[in-house]
């Protein structure tokens, strides 16, 4: 049985995340002054070329709606603004650490999986959009690394995830079910534990940590409750897969509160679709 202390070690000796901790803790330092210029900021991303590549990459595509007209980063950072920016270094920065890793023993398709992942943070987005939530951006990242504890699991602790991965197809049930059966540590703690250990945004952290079982009395609730409506939306649409074929209970706290009882679902899913077709620049990125 694999236990959560184990799973704690094996975190703790990660190295292959090289830029996130260094030029997003640089970032993260020159936002909360309100002094700092365009200029400034730029020179920090653009210490990492290949970083400075993806990231005029992700701003030039039809996501953020002005392909090929952006040269710099400074450029980026007028026209887009300080905080656009430093979220698409930290999007940038996460998927390039686990894009070359994949457990190729497992039956786990690492293709759907971040298809499911991108999906859901466009979807996220998406309502976070539609319901006038100016989390916007946190709500896409946050969408988007919401399962990074499987990757962890599959990465670092594949014996253990292939009996969680054979465990949930073979009953039929939620991924997240079978990690409780099986060692009663779930995808939702280990990917905790992994934004803390990077220093990630609280909210970031804590739609990770409870986007399967959001709670008004937490805080952060609205970018954790998003994320979880996000999430249903995309496994029921069929977009991608995360290890399993169910489509959890969507929590009524978490729709009541964000009011989504009451709007038109088939305007909500279209404006999503419109989001997930977008989002697909990303999936080039860790290919």
């Amino acid at each position: 049985m694999t236990s959560l202390s184990s799973l704690q070690a094996t975190i703790s000796k990660i190295t292959t995340i090289p830029t996130l901790p260094t030029v997003i803790t640089r970032i993260s330092k020159l936002l909360q002054n309100p002094q700092t210029s365009a200029e400034e900021i730029g020179k920090v991303i653009t210490t990492d070329q290949a970083l400075t590549t993806k990231v005029l990459k992700l701003v030039n595509s039809a996501f953020y709606g002005f392909p090929g007209k952006i040269g710099t980063i400074t450029h980026a950072i007028v026209i887009l603004g300080f905080s656009t920016v430093a979220n698409i270094v930290l999007t940038a920065s996460i998927l390039d650490v686990f894009r070359r890793k994949s457990n190729e023993g497992a039956a786990f398709d690492m293709e759907k999986f971040w298809l499911h992942s991108i999906a859901t943070g466009a979807a996220a987005q998406a309502i976070a959009k539609f319901i006038g939530s100016s989390q916007k951006e946190e709500c896409f990242i946050a969408g988007l690394i919401h399962d990074i504890g499987k990757i962890i699991l599959c990465q670092y602790q594949p014996a253990a995830f292939d009996q969680v991965l054979q465990d949930a197809q073979q009953k039929q049930i939620l991924f997240y079910e079978s990690e409780k059966a099986q060692f009663d540590v779930t995808h939702q703690e280990i990917g905790g534990m992994l934004a803390e250990h990077w220093n990630l945004p609280a909210a970031l952290t804590a739609a990770i940590k409870y986007h399967h079982i959001p709670s008004t009395s937490r805080d952060f609730f609205s970018v954790t409750a998003i994320v979880h409506c996000a999430d249903i939306f995309v496994r029921a649409m069929d977009v991608g897969n995360g290890g399993d074929e169910k489509i959890p209970c969507m929590a009524e706290v978490a729709w009541n509160n964000l009011g989504l009882e009451n709007v038109p679902l088939p305007t909500l899913i279209e404006k999503i679709n419109d989001e997930i077709e977008r989002s697909t620049v990303f999936l080039q990125m860790i290919n």
